[in-house]
């Protein structure tokens, strides 16, 4: 039976044609597309007004044709859908919710309300796949490919990563995280994210000059966020700006300082080309440099 899924668009508007490329690519991968027509009617820089964006919600989880839902991309507004989620509806039929960067907000409530979740590309980079040299597009395919496996069920992921100053020999916990700067964004409010116990928290971010990374840090650890988890790693960074010559390493460092959580860097996973997936709250192991989620 050929893999089926349901398009939402939770967050920001995108513009048509790179929805088009984006299903394109996706049915190059042999991939049916649902969606309710229209898939967005413009309020403000919001795909749509918030009712419409959860009525799409809903029926997405509501497709018995499909197994999965996939944003078609992130930006803002995700978190203003959480208090008018129908969980109970959702966990009749539950499948995993794909996406990443503003899409953080709900992969974290479906991970707290026992629904699936993947960290992974968004819809709209599928069409990737139909353009660009030969090496970018196969970069591409391989974290689309991965991403289809683990709808299908889990699959061991392994990818490397770059200790900073001592580190355990062995860390062992739920992989969760995401967008630093929407992670931050929710201190304070009933949607906040709180690391469980022994987490291996992954963080990344786009286009944000290191002052701000710091100042999203400094709320998540001093906001309590970060108390349980067992280590942060670093995903990529894409065109945030550096001031002077102090690697962001370093400033994550001395933030996290208060808690003496090891630091590693250099996952393949934000913004860039490289954003491979991984299974939201997922039992993840770091070891001789690599993370491993096994199954």
């Amino acid at each position: 039976m050929p893999l089926a899924v349901s398009l939402i668009a939770p967050s920001s508007f995108t513009a048509p044609e790179a929805v088009a490329d984006g299903i394109r690519g996706l049915a190059s991968l042999g991939v049916a597309v649902h969606f309710d027509e229209p898939l967005q009617a413009p309020d403000r820089y919001l795909a749509a007004s918030r009712e419409r964006r959860l009525a799409q919600w809903h029926a997405a989880y509501d497709d018995p044709e499909t197994q999965a839902v996939w944003a078609v991309r992130g930006g803002f507004g995700a978190a203003q859908l959480v208090d008018g989620i129908d969980w109970a509806r959702l966990a009749r039929r539950p499948k995993p919710l794909i996406g990443y960067s503003d899409v953080t907000v709900l992969l974290d409530q479906c991970h707290r309300h026992g629904l699936p979740a993947l960290h992974g590309p968004v819809a709209k980079a599928a069409g990737g796949l139909l353009e660009g040299d030969d090496t970018r597009r196969a970069v591409i395919h391989r974290q689309f490919e991965e991403t289809l496996a683990l709808i299908s069920g889990p699959a061991p992921l392994d990818y490397p990563l770059t200790p900073h100053r001592d580190t355990p020999p062995t860390l062992t916990g739920p992989v969760v995280g995401g967008n630093l700067t929407t992670l931050a964004s929710l201190v304070g409010t009933p949607m906040a994210f709180s690391a469980p116990r022994g987490a291996l928290v992954i963080l990344e971010d786009v286009g944000e000059p290191y002052y701000r990374l710091e100042r999203a840090l400094w709320q998540l650890v001093h906001g309590g966020a970060l108390n349980a988890a067992a280590a942060v790693c670093l995903g990529t960074f894409e065109g945030c700006t550096p001031y002077g010559e102090t690697p962001l390493e370093v400033i994550v460092a001395e933030t996290l300082a208060p808690l003496g959580l090891p630091l590693f860097s250099g996952l393949p996973i934000g913004h860039g080309l490289h954003n491979r997936p991984w299974r939201y709250g997922a039992t993840g192991c770091i070891a001789n440099g690599r993370l491993r989620i096994p199954r």
